[in-house]
């Protein structure tokens, strides 16, 4: 993690006239005068922002069309966060490279029959910015707290290993099911922490199998942020990144050695999930507390989502039946957030990043320290906490 740091830590720094070249990951924002947006930087003369994400401010408008750019314009870095800056006539709009992502997402936009449910499907499957959904969706999302499910991440991975694995006898579907995800990771999604960590966790979970080993989860989770951080050391200032292990983690202790249904650990593991990240979104969001109880109410609706999604995948995206009712399942997935979202409230606890890390490395504690059912206490505790802040 340091060394993670050294390499990652950005100096603040002002630079001119910088050759940049990126695509547009965040929702365009038009005011008179100038444009706002995010962008991944793909490629620059300052190489130190080189696969990070900056805040572009174009003086001037972007063409609707563009989703890779290059341009001229301004670096300035302050508190390890990158602004960029440019004039309209500055921008060149780029025409995206074609590989087997972009083939797979227009021949899934030119097939589905359902033109409403493509930004949702987008963004599910191939983990293109939630900003391109309807604005009334993203608020529903926000507002339940259910966000994380459209997150690339364990079910879509994990999904994948299934179909998969079914696919051929037991020991050679494993082995299929490491090179679909791999596939999957490589080419077909965005490289963004949680799909990084479920997929490296869930290969290493089968290479375990395969080799006749029982796989240690905690063990392989640090090993996984080890690996990411090596080759991305600048996820270790990202979100992303401590949001994902986090909840991983608290999952993991909260359910290990416990005797109980799988109900009752469904249930655990989403109110886990929820107390171990609450202290880290609560420093930048609020809290939506009745997503312990949406998450596995509308489970059953994501999952088969999830599975015509993987089916509509390994048929190129050109079987309209799956595709139908891939989008079918997605209507059902989003009239559900919509209804839950209704009833639905958030919390704003008014606590700092550093009382965040003291909540969650207190709460991994316990989780760590104590047994069976004692480890609700730990939970109990957090979110207790949470509310006391909130009121």
């Amino acid at each position: 993690m340091l060394l993670a740091y050294q390499r990652s830590n950005l100096p603040d720094f002002k630079e001119k006239e910088v050759y940049v070249r990126g695509k547009i990951v965040g929702d365009v924002i038009k005011d008179p005068g100038y444009t706002l947006t995010k962008i991944r930087i793909e490629e620059s003369e300052v190489k130190e922002i080189e696969g990070r994400k900056a805040l572009l401010k174009v003086y001037g408008y972007l063409p609707p069309e563009a989703n890779e750019i290059a341009f001229l314009g301004n670096v300035s870095v302050k508190g390890n966060r990158i602004f960029l800056h440019t004039k309209e006539a500055e921008l060149d709009v780029l025409s995206p490279e074609r590989g087997i992502r972009e083939f797979l997402m227009e021949r899934y936009t030119k097939t589905s029959m359902d033109k409403s449910m493509v930004p949702l499907g987008l963004s599910f499957l191939f983990g293109q910015p939630r900003e391109l959904l309807p604005s009334d969706v993203q608020r529903s999302f926000l507002n339940t707290g259910l966000v994380h499910l459209l997150v690339v991440s364990g079910l879509h991975v994990g999904t994948i290993a299934l179909v998969l694995s079914k696919i051929l006898p037991r020991f050679q579907g494993m082995k299929l099911a490491l090179v679909g995800i791999g596939f999957y990771t490589l080419f077909i999604v965005p490289s963004e922490p949680p799909v990084l960590r479920a997929s490296i966790m869930l290969s290493l979970v089968l290479l375990s199998l395969l080799t006749f080993r029982r796989p240690n989860m905690i063990s392989i989770l640090l090993f996984s942020g080890t690996v990411i951080l090596t080759l991305y050391p600048h996820y270790l200032f990202s979100y992303s990144f401590w949001l994902s292990f986090v909840a991983t983690a608290y999952i993991v202790l909260a359910i290990k050695d416990l005797e109980a249904s799988t109900k009752v650990k469904t249930l655990l593991a989403s109110a886990s999930a929820f107390t171990g990240v609450a202290p880290l979104v609560s420093t930048f969001s609020g809290v939506s507390p009745f997503s312990v109880i949406f998450t596995p109410i509308i489970s059953p609706i994501v999952l088969l989502y999830s599975l015509f999604g993987v089916l509509s995948l390994l048929t190129m995206m050109s079987f309209p039946p799956f595709v139908d009712l891939f989008n079918l399942t997605g209507s059902a997935f989003e009239k559900s957030v919509e209804l839950t979202s209704s009833i639905s409230f958030r919390l704003y606890p008014q606590i700092g990043l550093y009382e965040a890390v003291i909540l969650v490395l207190a709460g991994l504690f316990f989780l760590y320290a104590l047994r069976g059912y004692y480890k609700l206490i730990s939970l109990a505790g957090i979110n207790l906490w949470l509310l006391l802040r909130a009121l």
